[in-house]
């Protein structure tokens, strides 16, 4: 009898596991869902396309998601008057000890009020070129980020010398009146020019750094339309049968050609919905075909086959076309 029993009764304590993470779950969802979505998100920042999948999930159940904040950000996504603020660790070339370093001197002296303030009380070491630059691009410090990325090479050399003044506990003579540390001047620095970037260029420089589009995503005003003309979004691609037949849509943000070894011409795509990313391989019969639609920033139309091959989901282009050529599909119901 215990022999028979083995067969399902290590299935059934699974069952009575997985019902109470479902439940509990299902009330943090129901009761808390700004703080369960951040977490969930938080949880996938570094597993491929699944946080453009999740913040777009927030947005369809009335949740915002905000761009990361220097003055408001935590390491991780959390929640902030009511809304998700994106963590400073999901920045590409930020990390969790620059995020830290951040939020400690945030803590210590109050927010950031410029690109200057900035790099005088945040360690250069830890949060570096790099790291600032990705904060400037993203939107994270105040400021015009063109003008402050055409005046970062100053700042960061301006907050290492101050980093070098306090190390070596020096200061300047002109920083206190007599010697006194009660009477403080004013700092003076190179203003940052007020000029900006297009706003192609502002979510463009979004998308390099956070990875999607969080303050706006350029298909959003056609998300109903998309719907209606594909029958796949590309987050459910991982879900398809491998070879099966979808129609999906989206905008090029990436185009590599190459050469075959027949001397033909073929392309590898990126695209990308409000749900997510994939790579489409064009091949030259294909690409012949659609080589005016294969552009950066096209809207487009993909009919293709999936293919799980490799350990990821790609899809097989068999016909691309404009966005707007298309028409919609009529359901009829009898």
């Amino acid at each position: 009898d215990m022999e028979k029993a083995q067969d399902y009764s290590f299935n059934k304590s699974h069952a009575a596991c997985y019902a109470l993470i479902s439940y509990r779950t299902a009330w943090l969802r129901a009761h808390h869902p700004c703080e369960y979505m951040a977490a969930l998100i938080s949880s996938v920042m570094n597993t491929k396309d699944r946080v453009p999948f999740y913040v777009n999930a927030c947005h369809d159940i009335g949740i915002e998601v905000l761009p990361p904040d220097v003055n408001e950000s935590q390491v991780d996504f959390a929640v902030v008057g009511g809304q998700i603020r994106f963590g400073l660790n999901a920045v590409k070339g930020v990390g969790e000890l620059a995020s830290r370093t951040i939020i400690r001197a945030r803590d210590e002296g109050g927010p950031f009020e410029s690109l200057w303030d900035f790099t005088e009380r945040v360690d250069p070491s830890v949060v570096n070129k790099r790291a600032l630059e990705s904060l400037v691009k993203c939107g994270a410090l105040p400021g015009a980020r063109l003008g402050m990325l055409q005046v970062l090479e100053q700042a960061l050399a301006y907050g290492q010398k101050q980093q070098a003044d306090r190390l070596a506990g020096q200061g300047s003579i002109f920083d206190t009146e007599f010697g006194s540390e009660e009477t403080v001047t004013e700092k003076h620095h190179p203003p940052i020019p007020a000029e900006e970037f297009e706003k192609t260029d502002l979510l463009r420089l979004e998308k390099e750094t956070l990875g999607l589009y969080v303050s706006e995503h350029p298909l959003s005003a056609l998300r109903g339309e998309l719907r209606a003309k594909t029958d796949a979004t590309i987050a459910e691609l991982e879900r398809r049968r491998d070879g099966e037949n979808v129609v999906v849509g989206g905008i090029i943000s990436e185009v590599r050609q190459l050469t075959t070894k027949r001397g033909e011409q073929m392309v590898f795509l990126k695209l990308d919905d409000v749900t997510g990313g994939i790579d489409i391989v064009v091949f030259a019969p294909a690409y012949a075909a659609s080589q005016q639609f294969c552009v950066e920033d096209r809207i487009v139309i993909v009919r293709g086959r999936v293919d799980h091959k490799e350990g990821e989901t790609k899809l097989l282009a068999q016909e691309i076309s404009a966005f707007e050529s298309v028409e919609a599909k009529r359901t009829v119901k009898l």
